[in-house]
C-alpha cells in the first residue's frame, strides 16, 4: 500500500520508512497542493478496487459473464492508475480512470439500460466526478456531461423495451429525472467545493506572500537597527577609549612629576647615598606607572586583582616617600599610622594608586599651599580600618560633594581631568567589601574616611621596619 503525505510538512520531507519495499513505493516530495491530490487519488483507487473486488466475490451466478467482465476492467483500471500514480504521472493516472470508468460505464447503460444501474449509480458515477474534478472544473463538467448522456441513453433503452407499456416509459422518465439531478447536484457541489478551495487558496497565497515581503522588511528593519545599535556601541567604545586615554595622561603626569622630584633630589645632592635613594625612587614610580593601565582594567574591564594580607601601617608607611614627593614646600604634610595593630586584604597596588589619587586631588585643591594628612585608626576589636585622607583646600560645594564619586564627572577645565580618579579609588574601595565616606565644605577644605574590613596582627614578634617592597 502507498504512503503519501497528506500536510505541507510530510510532502516537504517525507517520512523515514523502514521496510525498502515501502520506500520503493514513496514517492519523491512534491508540494502541497500535489501532496493532496495524490492523496485523495490514492484513496480513490483503493476504495474502488475494494468494492470491484467484493462485487466479483459475492456477485451470484446469474450476473452473467458480462457483469463478471466489467467488474474485473474496473479492477484493472485501477490498477493502472496506481501503478500510474507510483510513476508519478499523477494527471496521467486520473485521466486513465476518469476515462476507462467513462467508457464502462457506457457499455453498462447501453447493455442494461438505466433501470438495472440504479442500485449501484452511485458508487458508479461518484468516483467518475471525483476523480474528474482532480484534473479541473472544465474536466468535472465534461464526465459530468457524458454521464447524463449515458443516464439519457439508458432511460431511451428502459422505454424503447416498454414502449407500448405507458407505465414503463413513465418510470424510465423518472428513473432519468431523479439519476440526473443527482448527478447534477453532485457536480455542482464538487465545482462550488472545488472553487471555494482554489479561491481559499489564492487568498492564503496572496497572503503569504504578503506576509513573506513584510518579513522581508521586518528582516531588514532588524538588521538595520541592529547596525545602528553596534554603530552607536562602536561610538560609545571610542568615546570612552578618549576618556580613558585622557585618564591615562592625566595619571602618568602625577608619576612624572613623581620622578621628576626624585631626579630634582639627586641632582642637588652629592651623597651617594641619596643619589642611590632617588634612583631607587624613580624606580618604584616607573614600576607604578606601569599599574596605571591595571587600575583603568580594573575599572572598565572588572580584571581580577590580586589581594593579600597587608600590615596596613607598615603599607602606608612605606608609601610616606612617594606621597611627599606630590607637594611642595608651601604643603605641610602629615603621616599618622596611629600604632595601628591590624591587616587588611587588598591588592598593594591598588591601595597605593588609590591613596595617590586622593594625594593628586588634595595637591591641586591647595595651589597656594596648606596642609594635607594622612592618618590610620582601628576600632576595637580591631575588625575595621579607618583611613583618613584630608587637606585644607578650597572645599567642595553640596553638589560636587555628591557628585564627586561618579565616573568622568569631573570640575576641572576641558584637557585638564577625566573625572575617573576618585570613581576608580571608590570602585576598589567597593570591590574590597569597604565603603568610602565624603566630607567637604567650601573654604573648609576635604576629608575622605576610607573604610576597610580588618583583621587583628598575629601575636608574632615584629621584624624591625627596613622598608616594604611592594610586588608588581
Amino acid at each position: 500500500m502507498l504512503s503519501l503525505p497528506s500536510r505541507p510538512e510530510d510532502a516537504a520531507e517525507p517520512p523515514q520508512v523502514a521496510s525498502a519495499v515501502a520506500r520503493r513505493w514513496m514517492p519523491p516530495a512534491v508540494d502541497a497542493t500535489e501532496a493532496r491530490a495524490v492523496a485523495m487519488l490514492l484513496r480513490l483507487l483503493l476504495a474502488v478496487a475494494g468494492y470491484q473486488l467484493l462485487t466479483l466475490l459475492w456477485s451470484p451466478p446469474s450476473a452473467g459473464l458480462p457483469g463478471q467482465a466489467l467488474t474485473v476492467c474496473g479492477m484493472l483500471t485501477c490498477l493502472v492508475s496506481l501503478e500510474l500514480l507510483r510513476r508519478r504521472r499523477l494527471h496521467l493516472s486520473v485521466a486513465a480512470f476518469v476515462l476507462s470508468n467513462l467508457v464502462l460505464t457506457s457499455v453498462a447503460y447501453g447493455y442494461w439500460g438505466l433501470r438495472a444501474q440504479m442500485q449501484g449509480q452511485l458508487l458508479q458515477l461518484l468516483p467518475v466526478l471525483l476523480a474528474g474534478a482532480l484534473l479541473g472544473r472544465r474536466a468535472l463538467w465534461l464526465a459530468a456531461g457524458w454521464l447524463g448522456g449515458l443516464l439519457a441513453l439508458g432511460a431511451w433503452l428502459d422505454a424503447a423495451a416498454g414502449f407500448y407499456l405507458p407505465m414503463r416509459v413513465e418510470l424510465a422518465l423518472r428513473d432519468l429525472a431523479l439519476a440526473g439531478f443527482g448527478t447534477a447536484m453532485a457536480a455542482f457541489v464538487l465545482d462550488q467545493s472545488l472553487s471555494s478551495l482554489r479561491d481559499n487558496l489564492r487568498i492564503a497565497q496572496r497572503r503569504g506572500t504578503d506576509l513573506a515581503r513584510k518579513r522581508d522588511e521586518l528582516q531588514l528593519e532588524m538588521h538595520e537597527k541592529e547596525r545602528s545599535r553596534e554603530q552607536l556601541v562602536h561610538a560609545l567604545k571610542i568615546e570612552n577609549v578618549g576618556r580613558l586615554a585622557s585618564g591615562v595622561a592625566h595619571d602618568f603626569n602625577h608619576l612624572l612629576a613623581l620622578i621628576m622630584g626624585y631626579a630634582g633630589k639627586g641632582r642637588r645632592s652629592d651623597d651617594p647615598a641619596e643619589l642611590r635613594a632617588a634612583l631607587q625612587g624613580v624606580e618604584s614610580a616607573a614600576r607604578r606607572a606601569g599599574a596605571v593601565t591595571r587600575r583603568l582594567l580594573d575599572f572598565s574591564r572588572q580584571d581580577v586583582a590580586r589581594p593579600q594580607l597587608l600590615d596596613a601601617a607598615r603599607t602606608v608607611a612605606a608609601m610616606e616617600p612617594m606621597l611627599r614627593q606630590l607637594f611642595d614646600a608651601r604643603v605641610a604634610f602629615a603621616l599618622d599610622t596611629g600604632g595601628v595593630r591590624c591587616q587588611i586584604h587588598f591588592d598593594p597596588a591598588q591601595l597605593e594608586l588609590v591613596l595617590l589619587s586622593l594625594a593628586a586631588n588634595a595637591q591641586q585643591a591647595m595651589p597656594d599651599g596648606g596642609t594635607f594628612r594622612l592618618a590610620l585608626s582601628c576600632r576595637e576589636p580591631g575588625n575595621e580600618l579607618c583611613v583618613e585622607v584630608s587637606d585644607s583646600g578650597h572645599g567642595m560645594s553640596e553638589e560636587v560633594r555628591l557628585r564627586c564619586l561618579e565616573p568622568f564627572f569631573t570640575t576641572k577645565p576641558s584637557g585638564q581631568g577625566t573625572g575617573l580618579g576618585l570613581a576608580v579609588a571608590a570602585n576598589l574601595i567597593k570591590a574590597a567589601d569597604g565603603r568610602i565616606v565624603v566630607d567637604s565644605a567650601p573654604g573648609a577644605g576635604t576629608c575622605f574616611h576610607l573604610w576597610l574590613p580588618a583583621r587583628p596582627l598575629p601575636d608574632a614578634p615584629r621584624q624591625p621596619e627596613v622598608g616594604v617592597t611592594i610586588p608588581y
